[in-house]
């Protein structure tokens, strides 16, 4: 049974996802996991992260309404290096404090 989302939950879960493209975008990732512009592709937070390229992208997409659990949010967030707090914030960090790995 699928239960339908109010659109407070809506609107959480698409900042969640704007944060989580933002943060992929203009991150605090080592150079290693970056490409010449400092980003992190969608494919190597999901490794890095452990889950599929596609959920990241269903995270990240405007018109999909993708649920993520707090474990999978931890995970992102170490992997961009910022703490969790900051997926949950309207408006992103521009240089948000590193996490403690």
């Amino acid at each position: 049974m699928r239960v339908k989302q109010t659109e407070e939950e809506k609107l959480i879960l698409k900042t969640i996802g704007n944060n989580i493209k933002f943060y992929r975008i203009n991150n605090n990732c080592s150079d290693k996991d970056t490409d010449d512009f400092g980003r992190i592709s969608q494919e190597k937070l999901a490794e890095l992260s452990g889950t599929s390229p596609s959920m990241i992208a269903n995270l990240e997409a405007t018109n999909v309404v993708q649920t993520v659990s707090i474990v999978l949010l931890n995970k992102i967030s170490k992997a961009v290096n910022i703490p969790l707090y900051a997926f949950f914030l309207e408006k992103p960090i521009k240089n948000p404090p590193k996490t403690i790995k």
